[in-house]
């Protein structure tokens, strides 16, 4: 069975501009990876620096337990490497009733 869901994702406590864009490249990378990137936008912003990524329209997904915990992970690991002590905020949201 497929949901819509949305995404939020916010990181913050960045050190610099350049680790916000190298953090954007990343969020970005994750998100072709799991094949949402046209559901997303994602900004970078320089002051003070971080990333926001909202999806617009909702994501129809299948599995979203499985699928969710692993587009987490993945977001997590990849934000870590760069910067880690950021803050990373991920929520999901059902627009739909459940």
């Amino acid at each position: 069975m497929s949901v819509n869901v949305h995404l939020y994702l916010n990181v913050n406590d960045l050190e610099s501009p350049d680790e916000a864009d190298r953090i954007g490249t990343e969020v970005n990378r994750v998100l072709e990876h799991h094949r949402i990137e046209s559901w997303m936008e994602v900004t970078i912003v320089h002051e003070p620096p971080a990333v926001i990524a909202r999806s617009d329209p909702a994501i129809i997904v299948s599995r979203f337990s499985l699928w969710s915990k692993q587009v987490e992970i993945d977001i997590e690991t990849s934000i870590r490497a760069i910067a880690p002590k950021a803050h990373i905020s991920l929520e999901w949201d059902h627009p739909d009733p459940l």
